[in-house]
């Protein structure tokens, strides 16, 4: 049957603004649930429900944000059909995989009756991956809006995190008692706040913003760190910042010009930062340097004693979280677990340890392939960062937002599009202009 043009034209309207407004629709939720997840921190989540404070129902032990990644994945994938850039297939078809995978591990935590593991395990793990999956179903505009809305909110944090110190105030709830004033800004932690802010410098060179936009961004970032106190990000900060400067490609350069431009910057950066630890210490914001070893640093080392305390079937087959805990107040007289490898080992046993690291390292290979430099440097000081305490271990955003970042900030070099026409033989071409009316256009 045929249509006359104006109708069909009218119905390509119609689909068109359907498409469009729930693409806008679906971006508002996307970015208002990651949000969701990276600015409620657990102490808020606690003031709702048993988030991760002892007792409580088990359905209150998973975030908001958790529960609507879920339910906006599904609507997404039930409301329309879903389109791959081609370079973009192979890594949704990872991630699915990597879901199943870690769902697999929850199903087998619940099996042996080990539930305290369940928690960390979706909220860190199974909720980035997810994540991941949703930002994928959606078109490469809506990812890059998600992740840069949520570096935004890590440069915000740590803009109000140097607005703490010069206060003496923190924003958003604390409970634990420090002899030094350190900032959290909007994040739950000085130590997460100076983890996020060494991430978020990895990842400002990938951003549309004008270059010196860049550099004010990324030295807010680094100030966030000292406002943090947090003294392995900071140190790991400078690092980053002097690795960006060598190792990224700089456009429209010769090698060589290119090599002489990296060491002029390199120069004035070192000679920058010299006169700027010279301000920080005059100030203040470097007293923490003034002795590295201290009771936190000690901690993170004294906590490896609890193996001492614990039996080989403990150590192989893992134990119960409360039991561990016992032992880490009683035996080794701490307060917590200061450690993701203690904490990964005693809970699952050593076998399904070494088994979940080789899945966590697996996935970050998988969602850093075919990424720019910047992004790798980013994700490996950050994962440093955390493995120095027990942010992985625990129920974070870290994981997530790292993903969001990787995902959302990569470049696609395929978009998905319709089904190309096949192309027309030339001789059927040729026949077909032969055939038009003398002096009529083809």
């Amino acid at each position: 049957m045929a249509y006359p043009m104006a109708a069909v034209g009218l119905e390509r309207g119609r689909i068109d603004l359907r498409s469009n407004a729930l693409g806008i629709l679906f971006l508002f939720l996307t970015v208002a649930t990651l949000l969701t997840r990276q600015l409620v921190t657990p102490d808020l989540m606690n003031m709702l429900a048993n988030y991760s404070s002892e007792g409580g129902a088990f359905y209150e032990k998973f975030h908001l944000a958790t529960y609507a990644t879920v339910g906006l994945l599904l609507v997404i994938l039930a409301s329309r059909p879903l389109a791959l850039a081609r370079g973009d297939v192979a890594l949704f078809r990872s991630l699915v995989r990597y879901a199943a995978v870690m769902g697999g591990l929850v199903a087998y935590f619940v099996l042996i009756g080990r539930l305290s593991a369940t928690g960390f395990l979706i909220e860190t793990y199974l909720a980035a991956v997810l994540a991941a999956i949703l930002l994928l179903v959606q078109n490469e505009q809506t990812r890059r809006i998600a992740a840069t809305a949520m570096l935004c909110v890590l440069i915000a944090s740590a803009i109000v995190a140097i607005g703490e110190v010069i206060l003496q105030r923190r924003l958003m709830p604390f409970t634990e008692g420090e002899p030094v004033f350190r900032a959290t800004g909007l994040s739950s932690h000085p130590l997460v706040l100076g983890a996020h802010c060494a991430l978020a410098i990895g990842f400002v060179p990938l951003t549309r913003w004008p270059l010196w936009v860049k550099i004010v961004a990324m030295f807010v970032l680094f100030i966030g760190c000292v406002a943090a106190s947090a003294r392995v990000a900071l140190m790991a900060s400078a690092l980053e910042i002097l690795a960006l400067i060598l190792f990224l490609r700089w456009p429209n350069l010769p090698p060589r010009r290119e090599l002489q431009a990296k060491l002029v910057v390199l120069f004035f950066t070192l000679l920058l930062g010299a006169a700027l630890a010279v301000l920080l210490l005059s100030v203040g914001l470097l007293s923490r340097f003034s002795s590295v070893v201290d009771t936190n640093s000690m901690a993170r080392v004294q906590i490896y004693e609890v193996f001492h305390y614990v039996t080989w079937k403990d150590f192989l087959l893992g134990m119960n979280v409360a039991d561990l805990l016992q032992i880490v107040n009683e035996k080794v007289g701490l307060e917590l677990i200061e450690s993701a490898i203690v904490y990964f080992v005693l809970l699952m046993g050593l076998p399904m340890s070494i088994v979940f690291a080789l899945i966590v390292i697996g996935y970050v290979a998988c969602i850093l392939k075919g990424t720019a430099a910047a992004a790798r440097i980013g994700a490996l000081i950050f994962l440093m960062i955390d493995m120095t305490n027990n942010a992985l271990a625990t129920k974070t955003v870290d994981i997530l937002l790292l993903t969001v970042l990787v995902v959302g900030l990569r470049n696609t070099r395929q978009t998905a599009s319709a089904p190309a026409r096949a192309p027309r033989p030339a001789g059927r071409v040729t026949a077909d202009y032969r055939s038009l009316p003398a002096g009529r256009p083809g």
